[in-house]
């Protein structure tokens, strides 16, 4: 077994390591650490979950000094949630190194950012749009980037991040190391390899042995409506820490509230949570307040927790890609795993993907034949949450009130506000052809629009509370169609259920 002092990586960067709960250097790290050490640009062939996150925070960490008031490391990702845990693993690495980072990216205060980069940072990671947007502004300095990091380069391009991807590495200086990573080379991320990178090292660990290689995997048969029956056995053997993966965010909230009401320890993540909620939502996941978290694909992309024991495919996905980054949730930083997939025989065609996908065949069990998972999960105790406290005053007696509890329990679990575009009938636009207007444009997860009313000229959104001035900043002045539109948040006058289409 090849150590973390075998990669060549410092000693202080070594206890970080372990002190992070990484056993020994997954396989892409072995692969990368030291192509990247030596200062070549690299291409990495790796789906998420492999630790690729950790093989080029090592290299960063190693080959540049601390104490830079300019950046000299910049990590590109795609989407928010992902920049923000990247983020925290380079913080707990660096915690044996002494570097600072700042994480940039839309749907936050730009302001809050600006005074954070304004202080000094060694590394910035952040979106392509808030990045373009930071170096536009003369707000972020990248004179003195040397190592620049191109992360999930696929979902970067699909997500139509070409034009701002280009516009950052364009800035860089021309002096530079480049790291890509991605889950395919051919296409597009293959044309932009050959622009960006200078005669790159290839590292493939794309066999998915590197991501399942520690999760044994069983598919066990059912009829749909045994499903929830099923789930409860599972969860309920030992005490496993459990990600339910589930098709939509409907059955996400209508498993939650049976399996609350059944006093278990559980959260749900789904599109339509605005971010600070999402984020809360992890924060209790990893710190084992709960230790079962129901969640949909799209708010799970990149959820990066090393102590899963099991990841559950309640619904099963239609391809073999989404089927390996899901039970790549678990079975991470040297521990084994297990993911469970429950099947119909409509879904039985979907398995030999699978197969084919991961190299193991397909094995049947019933969920009482498994071993018991017995794990340790002691909550984290943050004093930042002590204030919380409060919340235990018996002063108001509202929390007798039988009824009001049963009401609120299936009200939102977030806050939205209605705004509105001028695009309405009159334009030829029906209700999802706004929807899928606002979500390019302001480059949203597929679950963070809600309802749509229409009206002549003009339509009605809601949106997350929290990104709603984000929303409306990306939307007004911009061209649908050849025509410029305005956007702005909705009279307050009219909720969203009592407006009347024309």
């Amino acid at each position: 077994m090849v150590t973390f002092e075998e990669l060549g990586l410092p000693a202080g960067l070594c206890d970080a390591a372990r002190a992070a709960g990484w056993e020994s250097p997954t396989p892409v790290q072995v692969s990368a650490v030291p192509a990247g050490m030596s200062g070549s640009d690299i291409k990495v062939r790796a789906q998420t979950g492999t630790g690729k996150t950790g093989a080029y925070a090592f290299v960063l960490l190693s080959i540049t000094s601390p104490g830079s008031q300019n950046p000299t490391s910049i990590v590109i990702a795609p989407t928010r949630e992902l920049a923000m845990q990247v983020d925290t693993e380079i913080r707990r690495l660096a915690k044996g190194s002494g570097h600072t980072c700042v994480p940039v990216y839309g749907g936050a205060d730009i302001s809050n950012q600006i005074r954070q980069l304004r202080r000094g940072a060694d590394i910035v990671i952040g979106t392509p749009g808030r990045l373009r947007d930071l170096i536009t502004r003369g707000e972020l300095a990248l004179d003195n980037v040397s190592v620049g990091v191109i992360d999930e380069a696929d979902r970067m391009l699909d997500m139509g991040f070409q034009e701002d991807l280009d516009f950052i590495l364009d800035a860089l200086p021309e002096e530079r190391q480049t790291m890509m990573f991605s889950a395919t080379l051919d296409g597009p991320v293959a044309d932009l390899a050959s622009e960006k990178l200078k005669d790159p090292v290839d590292v493939d660990v794309s066999g998915h042995d590197a991501v399942t290689g520690l999760t044994r995997q069983y598919f066990v048969k059912c009829m749909r409506q045994e499903k929830k029956d099923l789930l409860r056995v599972l969860v309920s053997r030992g005490t496993p820490k459990v990600i339910v993966f589930v098709a939509t965010k409907v059955y996400v909230d209508e498993i939650y509230h049976e399996m609350k009401d059944d006093g278990l320890k559980v959260g749900t993540l789904h599109g339509d949570m605005p971010q600070d909620l999402r984020e809360k939502v992890i924060g209790l996941f990893r710190d084992n307040r709960i230790t079962i978290l129901l969640a949909t694909d799209v708010a799970a992309r990149g959820l990066d927790i090393s102590d899963v024991d099991m990841v559950v495919n309640y619904d099963i996905p239609f391809d073999a890609e989404t089927y390996v980054h899901r039970i790549g949730r678990t079975g991470r930083a040297g521990k084994e795993g297990i993911a469970v997939s429950f099947v119909t025989t409509r879904d039985m065609r979907f398995l030999p993907d699978y197969e084919e996908a991961t190299g193991v065949s397909a094995e049947f069990i019933e969920p009482t034949e498994m071993e018991p998972i017995i794990a340790d999960h002691p909550v984290v105790e943050r004093k930042k949450r002590e204030p919380r406290r409060k919340e235990g005053s018996r002063k108001s007696p509202a929390g007798k009130r039988g009824p009001k509890a049963k009401a609120d329990r299936n009200a939102p679990l977030y806050d939205t506000t209605t705004i509105e575009i001028s695009l309405g009938k009159a334009d030829g636009f029906k209700r999802v052809e706004i929807a899928n207007i606002v979500r390019k444009r302001a480059r949203l997860d597929d679950g963070a629009v809600g309802k749509v009313g229409l009206s002549e000229n003009s339509s009605f959104v809601e949106v997350p509370s929290d990104m709603a001035e984000y929303i409306i900043g990306e939307l007004d002045g911009c061209t649908v169609e050849g025509r410029k539109i305005t956007a702005r948040a909705a009279p307050r006058k009219t909720k969203m259920g009592d407006r009347k289409e024309e």
